[in-house]
């Protein structure tokens, strides 16, 4: 028996996508045939990988919100007691979001047909089902409890999609005003400053430096304001690439994590990120060692994930979870204290929820606070630079008025 995968047309139903086993491919041919599919795609699976990334190319991003809100319903349906195939597809029905519509039709088929698992399939979209979400519906199939860990999962993304929101709400003005200001000063430069030149030459008198120096770089940027903006559009897209390469992205976050403000707000996002997944993964059954390789994947700081490797070879040979977080010289204390607790106690996955709950409240406040920083810093640097343009813009006016009189 060999494996293929195929992408097919369904007549009144548009693309559909799934595995086959059987003998070879004109046998595979057939079966397409006989389910009333015209196939577009059949390769064996030594090539599926590339046809099925090729296919889930075709699959836009689903944002946290609509994957948690999919979630949530299939853990009410399939808690009523309806069949897992039945509960794919009535969600599928009501589901508006087109990307997450098209993996549901694919989950659905994988399940009718091919006789997969719910996270068999799941797993095949890695980029919308990650390695947590994967592990515990894996881990709630194995138990005969799949309703309460998808609730589970529910809440955590929910969650999740909440501190992203935070996050990024945070930032938004603070960013606005920025780039606001930069483009203010930048249209100063470029094509206002230049119209006071034969004002100025008018007044035949050396002027001051201040105003020289102005209409120096406002020659500059009239004349290579094209070359500015090329130059900037080079710059940021030669720093994406160099943040491409692991070396310098691990720098890079190790750096971030150092600036004042930032740094803070940026670990505790971290580590009530940890704690969440480390709370469902070991609720879930998981072991600790396993839960650790799983959370070290969803960690978004390479600073961070890079103490996972230590701390997970120090709890494979016996040592406790608090003592390895501590000898990786990078977590708050309040972290150790309860996970040294929860080992104590027998209650781990509790006191994860309790260090989630704590620092997801304490990035609230760090954002606020950055943000009270944050906006008048801005604020006094862009009034600062914009008045510096206007005095060296107004001086030969007074001087001009002084020697007049």
């Amino acid at each position: 028996m060999a494996g293929f995968s195929y992408i097919a047309i369904q007549p009144g139903k548009g693309r559909v996508t799934g595995m086959l086993q059987t003998s070879d491919r004109r046998a595979a041919l057939q079966q397409l045939a006989e389910r009333g599919f015209q196939p577009v795609v059949l390769v064996q699976a030594e090539s599926a990988g590339a046809a099925t990334s090729g296919l889930r190319g075709f699959i836009g991003r689903v944002k946290t919100r609509d994957l948690a809100l999919f979630t949530r319903q299939l853990s009410a349906l399939t808690k009523a007691g309806l069949p897992l195939v039945h509960a794919i597809s009535t969600v599928r029905q009501q589901c508006s979001q087109k990307s997450l519509n098209r993996i549901m039709e694919d989950v659905e088929s994988n399940l009718t047909r091919d006789a997969m698992s719910l996270a068999e399939s799941f797993s095949r979209y890695p980029q919308v089902f990650d390695a947590v979400y994967t592990g515990l519906v894996r881990s709630g199939e194995a138990s005969g409890n799949l309703p309460e860990v998808l609730s589970n999962l529910a809440n955590q993304l929910a969650k999740s999609a909440k501190l992203k929101g935070q996050v990024l709400s945070a930032f938004i003005y603070p960013a606005f005003l920025a780039l606001a200001g930069s483009t203010a000063i930048f249209i100063l430069m470029a094509f206002v400053i230049p119209k006071f030149i034969t004002l100025f030459d008018s007044f035949e008198q050396e002027l001051p430096i201040p105003t020289r120096v102005l209409i120096a770089v406002a020659g500059f940027t009239k004349v290579w304001w094209p070359l500015l903006l090329a130059g900037m559009v080079v710059l940021a897209v030669l720093v994406v690439a160099v943040l491409r390469r692991p070396a310098s992205r691990l720098r890079f976050d190790r750096l971030l994590l150092r600036i004042p403000v930032v740094g803070d707000v940026l670990l505790k996002v971290e580590v009530a990120r940890i704690s969440q997944t480390l709370s469902s993964l070991i609720h879930g059954g998981i072991h600790v060692v396993d839960a650790l390789r799983v959370t070290e994947s969803v960690t978004h700081n390479l600073a961070v994930r890079a103490t996972f490797g230590r701390i997970r070879s120090k709890v494979s040979a016996g040592q406790p979870l608090a003592l390895a977080f501590e000898q990786a010289a990078l977590y708050p204390v309040m972290l150790i204290n309860l996970l040294r607790t929860g080992e104590e106690t027998g209650e781990l996955p509790e006191m994860l929820q309790e260090v989630e709950t704590i620092y997801t409240e304490e990035c609230d406040r760090s954002l606020e606070a950055a943000v009270r920083v944050l906006e008048p810093v801005l604020i006094v640097i862009m009034g600062a630079i914009i008045s510096a343009i206007v005095a060296a813009v107004l001086l030969p006016v007074f001087q001009s008025n002084a020697l007049v009189h």
